[in-house]
């Protein structure tokens, strides 16, 4: 047993395909949007440790972002692997996967190796049903390396379709066959995997 698993990302065709640079906001208005109603939706948001100390993320449904007010909040899941992490901001609870505390976490979940199962199935058994990732390149690369995920949702700026997949596929790999490639707001949107539609209540 394990929470449903989305990974979520955005990227830019005119940067360096394996390239995340840390807070260069790549997303237009409409995909922020998108992203904070799936923060409200899933139960909990994971990143890693680099964009836990490097962005210092709210991990936030944000009312700015929808234009209303978020039904709910997610937890925070932060996989620090060996890196030691800065503390969490105040908010909803926070839990520390891997080998080093994070200080003022709520729950730590020690994980001796870079396997996911382990750590997925002990959230799981927290309570944690849903969890939507949005770490950087090292996580994602993790969970699509051990299949451990469900669905998977690219933001892409780029002119046309054809530039879009061919971006998603340098992003990042190994990545599932597409179920979809569509025009969203200033790019496009890509889609792998199983929406959550199909088996989350």
């Amino acid at each position: 047993m394990r929470p449903f698993v989305h990974l979520n990302f955005a990227i830019d065709v005119a940067t360096e395909p394996s390239a995340f640079p840390a807070g260069v906001e790549v997303s237009c208005a409409a995909d922020w949007r998108r992203v904070h109603q799936l923060r409200e939706d899933y139960d909990a948001i994971a990143v890693g440790a680099r964009t836990w100390n490097l962005d210092r993320p709210r991990l936030t449904a944000r009312p700015e972002r929808l234009g209303r007010e978020p039904s709910r909040q997610p937890v925070r899941v932060i996989f620090s692997g060996s890196q030691v992490c800065m503390p969490a901001q105040p908010g909803t609870p926070v839990f520390a996967v891997g080998q080093a505390a994070l200080d003022n976490a709520d729950t730590v979940l020690t994980a001796p190796t870079h396997g996911l199962d382990h750590p997925l199935a002990a959230l799981a058994g927290h309570g944690i049903r849903s969890m939507l990732v949005e770490g950087g390149p090292t996580l994602l690369r993790s969970f699509l390396q051990q299949g451990l995920f469900d669905y998977l949702t690219l933001y892409i700026r780029a002119d046309d379709a054809c530039s879009a997949e061919r971006a998603a596929r340098a992003s990042l790999s190994p990545l599932p066959a597409f179920r979809a490639v569509r025009p969203f707001g200033a790019g496009f949107l890509v889609e792998a995997g199983m929406p959550p539609g199909t088996v989350m209540q």
